[in-house]
């Protein structure tokens, strides 16, 4: 007698589940039809005021494009004075560093171009007024 009741509430516990699933299943669908019909609907909706909908987007646009521009500049003008200091510093420092191991610059190096290219004419002019005054 007691195998005949295990059975049975064996059996109706089964149902149970696949009731339970078999509602969970019609209750998703459910969802699933409710869900179309407001996009459906929302769809339409749009399609009436698209219109509407384009010049109020435009006007957003237009009313928040100083807005747009500042959050944009600002950033850009950050980057460049980094750039900038970051190119001063690196400028300074390897100046420094070529000091110290008394290589010279860029700068020095045409500074002594052109003292060089100076004494060469000179010693051109003396050549040549000591070359006229042998000939005479």
């Amino acid at each position: 007698m007691t195998e005949q009741v295990e059975v049975m509430n064996s059996k109706t516990m089964v149902d149970k589940v696949v009731g339970f699933g078999r509602e969970s299943f019609y209750m998703g669908l459910g969802v699933v039809d409710v869900v179309q019909e407001n996009v459906q609907k929302w769809v339409e909706r749009g399609m009436d005021y698209r219109h509407t909908l384009v010049e109020r987007g435009e006007k957003m646009a237009h009313e928040n494009r100083d807005r747009v521009n500042e959050l944009v500049e600002m950033p850009q003008t950050v980057a460049k004075d980094t750039v900038k200091k970051a190119n001063e510093t690196l400028d300074k420092y390897s100046e420094q560093v070529l000091t110290r191991v008394h290589l010279p610059t860029v700068e020095q190096i045409e500074t002594m171009t052109k003292k060089v290219g100076s004494v060469e004419r000179k010693l051109d002019k003396v050549i040549k007024e000591n070359a006229a005054a042998q000939q005479i």
